[in-house]
């Protein structure tokens, strides 16, 4: 197989690697619970998923960077562990989320609505970026074996596999935050933030027992 080809071929399973793994909920379901939450017009849900692709995206391609320099072949051996422990970050992450919304509303009285400021979206953006922390290390040898067919085939490599993922989370984001939109209810929308951070802990275990 020609350079060319071989490169075309490990862009092209980059972007596969990107697409099908970014299919586990862990990736997208945070954003809906969070758009839901906060009531985000559709273009912020939009945003959002763009905030976890980022994260998602820099991690991945930024451990692909380091096992160019360092060698990835212990990679494979640790990727179940690093799996795990990145779904018990969600766990945490959910829990922690859940309790300081909790102890921020449960003195509120009736149903007041608690819209989003923009300081509490750039926070809520920083902490889906946040979730990118759970990586996608099948991508790693991608990125390594394609470094060894130039800078070309290595950016093309990354390129792809971010596309993947963004088109991933925001076709999921959108699709399913369309139908979870249209629930309404006085407990979701004075505990939205709590039952966010109780989704993305469960999420977290379901990947714990149940790896992606």
């Amino acid at each position: 197989m020609s350079v060319q080809s071989s490169t075309i071929v490990l862009a092209l399973s980059a972007g596969f690697v990107g697409l099908v793994h970014s299919l586990a909920p862990g990736h997208w379901l945070p954003v809906v619970l969070m758009a839901k939450a906060r009531r985000w017009h559709i273009r912020t849900a939009v945003l959002g998923a763009l905030a976890a692709a980022t994260g998602h995206i820099v991690i991945s391609n930024g451990l692909g960077l380091v096992s160019i320099f360092i060698g990835f072949q212990f990679l494979p051996e640790l990727e179940h562990d690093v799996e795990r422990y990145a779904s018990l970050i969600l766990v945490v992450f959910g829990l922690g989320y859940a309790a300081f919304a909790y102890f921020r509303h449960w003195q509120c009285h009736g149903h007041t609505h608690h819209g989003p400021k923009p300081a509490k979206t750039a926070q809520a953006f920083l902490f889906l970026f946040s979730l990118g922390f759970s990586p996608c290390l099948a991508v790693v040898p991608i990125i390594a074996t394609a470094a060894t067919k130039g800078s070309f085939a290595t950016i093309l490599t990354m390129f792809l596999f971010s596309v993947g993922v963004v088109i991933t989370l925001i076709t999921a984001t959108v699709l399913t935050a369309l139908g979870i939109m249209k629930l309404d209810h006085p407990v979701l929308e004075h505990y939205g933030d709590v039952l966010a951070g109780i989704g993305i802990a469960v999420m977290g275990i379901v990947l714990f027992i149940v790896p992606i």
